[in-house]
């Protein structure tokens, strides 16, 4: 059933931090479906979730969108760390470039909406309506970036085809085209915003200014954010998708200090049993 772009610009869509399993659940396994329809991974993974070790950092953060209780949209926010962002597998050097600037980077990241909802071309960037949606969904990021965190660069690696997108946006090239592995090797652009000057920025639309700035996001928005216990990260990491199975040691390591002891120390002595196995 497609749902109606003049609705959709409306209040129909709860948009807000994801704060239980299923919310994390019905995003990751949106992510996968999304872009195995589009070929940028293999249709045969065991658990039909995309996601990835970053996935388990505490500070990255998961936003949906839901209509009907049913979550139609996502994107995640990763906030730099000693394990990086996820694109600095490709444009470390260009990302490297804000760092040395003294700038907090961020990815957004596994941004994905439900094909099945929307008709055929509905990003088109000549419907103000379609786009309001996605706007919208990247409003709520904008918000908890500014008011939530210290960021101050959003970072991300677009298709080539969604490039426009990103120049209404306000996003600056950060690097040239280059092959995804993560992605099949689709071609990717690295943009980046500084989130710092981009009301100043946006001014020069009245429209985008007004999204993005007209109206600050209610901060309830960004409350109950569901936090990896030592039992989600067994489940989404280990049981569903063995990103931990398969993660090197290091970087493993590198993840789980940011938990309580009691927390790493027995993941981090299951998966040194499994390799020695």
């Amino acid at each position: 059933m497609n749902l109606d772009p003049e609705k959709l610009a409306k209040t129909e869509i709860k948009y807000q931090i994801a704060r239980t399993r299923e919310d994390l659940e019905d995003s990751f396994s949106l992510v996968y479906k999304e872009y195995a329809q589009r070929k940028y991974i293999p249709q045969d993974f065991k658990s039909k979730m995309r996601l990835s070790l970053y996935n388990a950092l505490p500070e990255t953060t998961t936003f949906v969108g839901k209509h009907a209780d049913k979550l139609i949209a996502t994107v995640t926010l990763v906030p730099d760390s000693p394990l990086g962002i996820p694109m600095d597998k490709i444009y470390k050097t260009e990302v490297d470039t804000l760092r040395r600037k003294g700038l907090k980077v961020a990815e957004v990241s596994q941004l994905s909406i439900d094909g099945k909802l929307f008709p055929k071309g509905w990003f088109s960037m000549f419907n103000f309506n379609k786009l309001i949606f996605i706007f919208k969904l990247f409003k709520l990021v904008l918000d908890y970036a500014l008011y939530e965190t210290k960021i101050d660069e959003l970072c991300i690696a677009v298709n080539p085809r969604h490039q426009y997108l990103y120049k209404f946006l306000f996003f600056e090239e950060l690097g040239g085209l280059k092959d995804y592995g993560s992605v099949n090797k689709a071609p990717a652009l690295a943009k980046h915003l500084n989130i710092r000057s981009a009301e100043q920025k946006t001014k020069q639309k009245q429209g985008v200014h007004k999204i993005f700035f007209g109206q600050k996001t209610d901060l309830k928005a960004f409350e109950n954010k569901f936090i990896l216990t030592a039992e989600e990260l067994n489940y989404f990491f280990i049981k569903k998708s063995e990103i931990f199975l398969k993660a090197e040691r290091d970087q493993l390591a590198q993840v789980l200090s940011f938990y309580p002891q009691e927390i790493s120390s027995p993941i981090m002595e299951k998966m040194g049993k499994f390799h020695k196995s």
